[in-house]
């Protein structure tokens, strides 16, 4: 099982998607009535997509991933270790947050997605869940940061929430994608016992399956690909 999708909840899916296009420099995958994915290759092996579904009704006060973007020209694992690093609170064109970490002394061409900040009740208990999901490693000095094994990518930072979980959907979330070898039952089963429960939601037939981790933030485990089968 990987990441594979950020996931923002769009009133105007192309919109809002061509934002993120344009300031991370990803390529379109799809682009329709339903939605819009925007792909970030990081190697031959590893990518994010950004996704930006329809959704009626979206609640940007609920949100509680939050992006955060590097401007600096070097391997973010680097980066992570040095997590004093100045941050600017931002928000884009539909009323998401985001955050910017700037270093004075680089002088980047582009801007990166370094990582995303997931709010939690108790983070270093919440890194070892996401670790346990998404097969990251947990940074030895910064235990609540948690990045890919290669170290390429952006990494998943757990931070204290400013306020606790409340009923409304975050309005980003993450989701991850089974591999052909892994059964969901067993995951299921490891899910539940680390804390985490299966979300019995209202919003029709999906074919995948909604979660919530220990504190009660919101993620999806799709289906194996095709290919993968």
């Amino acid at each position: 099982m990987f990441w594979e999708n950020l996931v923002f909840d769009a009133k105007m899916p192309h919109e809002h998607g061509k934002y993120w296009e344009k300031l991370l420099s990803s390529e379109t995958l799809t682009d329709n009535e339903g939605g819009f994915e925007t792909r970030l290759r990081f190697s031959p092996e590893r990518y994010l997509d950004l996704c930006f579904p329809l959704v009626s009704n979206p609640e940007p006060h609920a949100q509680r991933v939050f992006p955060l973007l590097s401007a600096a020209d070097k391997n973010f694992a680097l980066e992570v270790e040095g997590v004093k690093l100045a941050r600017e609170e931002r928000v884009d064109i539909a009323g998401r947050g985001y955050l910017t970490s700037r270093d004075p002394t680089q002088t980047p061409a582009t801007t990166r997605l370094a990582g995303v900040e997931l709010h939690s009740a108790e983070p270093e208990r919440d890194a070892k869940f996401w670790a346990m999901l998404t097969g990251f490693h947990r940074s030895n000095s910064v235990p609540t940061v948690i990045t890919h094994p290669s170290g390429i990518g952006p990494a998943i930072m757990l931070v204290h929430e400013t306020t606790p979980k409340s009923a409304a959907k975050s309005s980003v979330h993450l989701d991850l994608r089974l591999e052909a070898r892994d059964d969901i039952n067993q995951i299921l089963n490891v899910i539940q016992e680390h804390g985490g429960t299966e979300l019995k939601h209202e919003w029709g037939t999906v074919p995948w399956r909604v979660f919530l981790d220990p504190s009660g933030n919101e993620f999806c485990i799709l289906p194996a690909l095709a290919e993968d089968a």
